[in-house]
């Protein structure tokens, strides 16, 4: 089923501010580059009319703005139509629904910390398909850089509103004194990510570093990045670590767990899809030379530095569409992408959010059992 003009008059609406009235030129020129002709003014009012006269939406001399019907209208009909529906109204409608679902999940995350966002727009050549992503690093650039801050559910919305639907917040306060996060990224290599096998490898790495964490007193916490990759987030007494600079403590920290996790691999029971791999070394923690670890799950480290960031828990991705989600701990091996739809995670998120609480673990013993 293909979308109609009134389709796009609703879903134009429907990523509005509730009330917000659209002016007639600016429905024509948007409708017009999304059904790729140009529509006559008289088929667009009568269009109009009708939507009105339906009580799908309302007229004033501001212009145009949807109803509740015509919202419920709307996300009714995208299920069978959106596949011809502009791309960017389509994750703005999912993600003003979502984050007004999953707002005290997220915001722990994005609290009392600086916080980048990814705002969408549609697409110059190709908005059905396609989105056109800003990444927003500041509030405001004068008189000097400010960055953004999300304290309130309310402001998250507002950030929603103005088409932010992917939360990237520092791995640090506004002071950037030290990290409040021990993040270790999981993606695999080109070559590897484009096998079958690519994400069975991540997370059984993901396995293998959340039991040695826990092995040495540190309790870790396991996200989906959103897109193919793992995180095994900790959060660390820093006042135990001996050492001045806890930024490049924790690179070492992240690169010294690599080594020992790839030690306990050689030994542990791999899945049978994994054995080649695992017989040619299977983890590194080395940024550079990608053509190097193109068969390889890479421990990234490179959030750990001042202004480093990272994707909050129950942040939607921007390119994917899916939720960037906690994992339960013990179902991570069975774990599917398809578990983090939007739709999914937000009926789930009260029980999905306890696997991401985080507490503050002494990290002593596991910088003995590392050499560190």
């Amino acid at each position: 089923m293909s979308a109609t003009l009134r389709d796009r008059i609703l879903l134009l609406l429907s990523i509005k501010e509730s009330g917000k009235k659209i002016d007639f030129n600016h429905i024509l020129e948007k409708v017009s580059r999304d059904e790729g002709r140009k529509v006559g003014e008289s088929e667009l009012i009568e269009e109009l009319e009708s939507l009105v006269n339906e009580g799908l939406i309302t007229s004033g001399q501001e212009g145009y703005a949807i109803t509740n019907g015509g919202l419920e209208i709307i996300k009714e009909r995208l299920p069978s139509i959106e596949k011809s529906l502009n791309l960017s109204y389509r994750m703005m409608l999912v993600a003003r629904e979502y984050y007004s679902q999953v707002a005290d999940q997220i915001m722990p995350f994005l609290k009392d910390r600086p916080v980048s966002v990814v705002k969408i727009f549609s697409d110059d050549q190709d908005p059905i398909h396609k989105v056109k992503p800003l990444f927003v690093r500041y509030a405001r650039y004068k008189p000097k850089p400010t960055f953004i801050s999300i304290d309130s559910k309310e402001t998250l919305m507002r950030y929603v509103d103005d088409h932010a639907i992917d939360y990237i917040p520092y791995v640090h306060g506004f002071e950037m004194k030290a990290p409040d996060w021990l993040v270790l990224d999981l993606d695999a290599g080109e070559e590897l990510k484009s096998r079958e096998e690519g994400f069975l490898a991540i997370k059984f790495v993901a396995k293998e570093i959340f039991d040695f964490l826990k092995e040495n007193e540190v309790m870790p916490a396991l996200k989906f990045s959103g897109s193919r990759g793992i995180q095994v987030w900790a959060a660390l007494d820093n006042s135990k670590i001996p050492k001045a600079d806890l930024f490049a403590a924790y690179r070492s920290l992240i690169q010294n767990i690599q080594r020992n996790v790839e030690d306990r691999i050689s030994s542990a029971q791999v899945p049978a899809e994994l054995k080649d791999l695992v017989e040619r070394g299977l983890t590194t923690s080395s940024v550079a030379k990608k053509e190097e670890r193109s068969m390889k799950v890479l421990i990234d480290w490179s959030s750990m530095k001042p202004y480093g960031d990272v994707r909050a828990p129950f942040s939607l991705h921007y390119k994917t569409g899916l939720i960037s989600c906690p994992i339960d701990p013990t179902r991570l091996m069975s774990f599917n992408p398809d578990e983090a739809k939007p739709e999914r995670v937000s009926k789930d998120a009260d029980r999905l959010s306890r696997y991401f609480e985080l507490s503050r673990s002494d990290p002593s013993r596991l910088i003995k059992a590392i050499g560190l």
